[in-house]
């Protein structure tokens, strides 16, 4: 569990974006890796600038282990990581105008125009570096996809930041596993930089506050089993409630609920469970998603059905 340090849970945070002055008991500047996969740009980069504060995003969990595993080798303190999408981390976890510099190495180009909505660099995520990115502050991008590379400088540009690029990179790359892998295949790697010169502003749609709602009605399995396929769609989210499971006792159940918020997906469990003179429902502790509009609207809807039979 060498990671285990260097591990964050911002869904568990009450405040969002959180005082990361408080996390790191420092201030200094930000840095962010989008994808540090094993954590050798990572690592490398929070020895070199010790008096910067590196966040990184990984989706991977064997990832997460194998950075950590560099991070404490390293004696590395100025470095933490989450198990969370980038983008949407980047959005729902820093205010406005306080990122120094975001790198993003290699991202998967999604070559094909069916994938394209799974590209990193879209509008959106443009307009969040706009926002996010302090005065001067910039985004590295290095891929070997010439057109990935363009394409993301058009829409870069498109949010208001200055780009430079893409420009090859002969030498002075990541020095990453990826890096070394396609320059020994001979494939040309490609630098672009984007840079913050009148930041705006993002909306973001994650709060600390915990969902919750008392229903004045008895615990009643029939009426808990009918809410299994409960769900809403709207136009930037949806929920669905997959599966429900009652305790033995026969007086809490688990639900387990996918939601979805511009494409930004979480899965967790609703727990209904009998209060005073009536119900509580909730989410579960053990797996505390971001409360997020649609994960909201999930725990308010259940106690609406409960309530109307």
């Amino acid at each position: 569990m060498e990671f285990a340090p260097y591990l964050l849970r911002p869904a568990l945070f009450t405040e969002l974006p959180p005082r990361w002055e408080e996390i790191f008991g420092r201030m200094a500047p930000l840095a962010v890796e989008i994808g540090f996969g094993n954590g050798e740009f990572l690592a490398e980069m929070a020895k070199i600038h010790a008096d910067w504060n590196w966040v990184g995003f990984e989706t991977s969990l064997t990832c997460m282990v194998k950075a950590g595993r560099k991070l404490a080798q390293s004696g590395i303190r100025n470095a933490r990581l989450a198990l969370l999408d980038g983008k949407f981390g980047l959005r729902e976890l820093f205010q406005d105008g306080s990122v120094a510099q975001v790198y993003v190495n290699f991202p998967c180009p999604w070559p094909k125009s069916r994938h394209a909505e799974r590209r990193l660099v879209d509008e959106g995520f443009a307009q969040t570096l706009a926002a996010v990115l302090a005065p001067k502050g910039e985004f590295h991008l290095v891929t070997d996809a010439l057109w990935y590379a363009q394409e993301a400088g058009r829409k870069l540009s498109e949010a208001g930041l200055e780009v430079r690029g893409p420009f090859p990179l002969s030498e002075g790359g990541p020095g990453t596993r990826y890096e070394r892998k396609w320059r020994s295949r001979g494939l040309s790697i490609w630098g672009l930089v984007a840079s913050s010169q009148n930041p705006g502003k993002v909306g973001r749609i994650a709060e600390g506050a915990m969902p919750h709602a008392k229903v004045p009605v008895k615990f009643c399995p029939e009426r808990i089993r009918a809410l299994s396929g409960l769900k809403e769609t709207w136009p930037e989210g949806a929920f669905v409630v997959k599966e429900i499971f009652l305790s033995p006792d026969g007086n809490t159940a688990l639900l387990r609920t996918f939601s979805s918020d511009r494409g930004f997906s979480q899965h967790f469990f609703i727990v209904v469970s009998e209060h005073d003179e009536g119900l509580l429902v909730q989410l579960d502790s053990a797996t505390v998603p971001f409360r997020t509009p649609a994960v909201k609207r999930a725990v308010f809807s259940v106690a609406k059905a409960l309530e109307t039979g």
